[in-house]
């Protein structure tokens, strides 16, 4: 085989395996995305309503125009035991701002296994991990 034939094949195969390995990385990712996305759906759907009051909110780095990310400290009710208070992250819709002013009483749901990890139960509030640290 003369060098420009190995050049040639070379050229052609480095491309594609280069591009073989792309895609299976991002098929890979999407499928982790999506067993993570079950995963919280379950968690949300075990877990069991109550209600919060909001004893303070602070924002956090910003995720663009409509959201946000907000921490919240939370007196929370559950039905179950004394109000206890806890710290939640969420994004948050920057047009409902004014339903997470301090005093006002929210609806969320409580994690069955960790009665900390509060999840919101209003349209306007997405569950967020990795943020929580403020």
């Amino acid at each position: 085989m003369d060098t420009g034939t190995l050049i040639a094949i070379v050229s052609i195969a480095v491309p594609f395996v280069v591009i073989v390995v792309i895609i299976y990385s991002m098929r890979r990712g999407f499928k982790k995305q999506s067993k993570y996305a079950d995963e919280l759906n379950s968690k949300i759907s075990l877990a069991r309503p109550a209600t919060a009051m909001v004893l303070s909110a602070s924002q956090g780095i910003i995720s663009g125009d409509i959201n946000r990310i907000i921490h919240l400290k939370l007196q929370v009710s559950d039905g179950f035991g004394p109000p206890y208070i806890t710290n939640a992250t969420w994004f948050v819709n920057t047009l409902h701002f004014d339903k997470i002013r301090v005093g006002n009483a929210i609806m969320v749901k409580v994690d069955a296994k960790n009665k900390n990890i509060i999840y919101p139960a209003e349209s306007w509030g997405r569950y967020t991990e990795g943020y929580e640290n403020y």
